[in-house]
């Protein structure tokens, strides 16, 4: 008798034991699911906020053009922030020494291609390599095309790096949180404008993998200055227009 009333207590015990550790676990899913709504929710409102941003300056950039254009003056645009370079020969016939600048900038293999800040160290640099490689300056529409389509970022550490889709935008809030950067929109973002986290957004990216473009990069030849019909050399905002042709 005593044994059976032990047992029944025991019983008892163990069920309201289980009661509370499943009301326990209820609430604390309650709780992150609420937190990732309230992360998804920020999320939506500053990727909003960003492309609102990117319209008012189109639409002032072109209101600028207008008013130039009717008062009979040039219109001078704003300094461009960014580089996209693509390689665009492989390793026949690569010196040493623009390997090595190439290898420096990730561009291992032809058709990569990366995102460089603008500034006078680069531009020399690029003028070194550039019968190499086809850049230009990147819009808001390309760079956002290039990350949704072809976008990868890394994770882990040096030699032991996997790459992962940006799809994930879990991923890129777990990476660049830090950085005050938790989705896609404001990676964009900090691409186009060349912010202060712009080298830790870039490091994060992986060398985009691009195709070869229909019908090849130009009828006059890779070896052919851009400026002559060909394809190497500064695209400036023609790059967004071979970049559609590779993504």
């Amino acid at each position: 008798m005593i044994l059976e009333k032990l047992a029944t207590e025991s019983i008892q015990k163990k069920r309201f034991e289980n009661k509370k550790k499943g009301l326990e676990n209820l609430i604390l899913r309650k709780k992150i699911s609420k937190k990732i709504l309230k992360s998804k929710e920020r999320r939506l409102l500053s990727a909003e906020s960003l492309i609102n941003g990117y319209k008012k300056k189109r639409q002032l950039k072109s209101r600028e053009k207008r008013l130039a254009r009717k008062e009979g003056k040039f219109f001078v645009p704003s300094r461009e922030k960014v580089f996209f370079v693509i390689r665009i020969k492989g390793i026949n016939g690569v010196p040493p020494n623009i390997r090595k600048i190439l290898h420096l900038i990730r561009l291992r293999q032809i058709n990569n291609g990366v995102f460089l800040k603008v500034n006078t160290s680069t531009v020399r640099m690029l003028k070194k390599i550039e019968p190499f490689i086809a850049y230009g300056y990147p819009s808001v529409k390309s760079i956002r095309k290039l990350l949704t389509n072809r976008g990868f970022g890394k994770i882990g550490k040096r030699g032991e790096w996997k790459r992962v889709s940006l799809l994930d935008e879990g991923i890129i809030e777990q990476v660049l949180v830090g950085h005050g950067i938790s989705n896609i929109e404001e990676v964009i973002n900090e691409i186009y404008e060349g912010g202060s986290h712009f080298k830790e957004v870039n490091n994060f990216l992986w060398p985009f993998k691009l195709k070869s473009p229909k019908k090849g990069f130009s009828k006059f030849g890779k070896t052919i200055h851009v400026s002559e019909k060909g394809a190497c050399g500064n695209w400036e905002e023609g790059i967004n227009h071979l970049i559609f042709k590779m993504v």
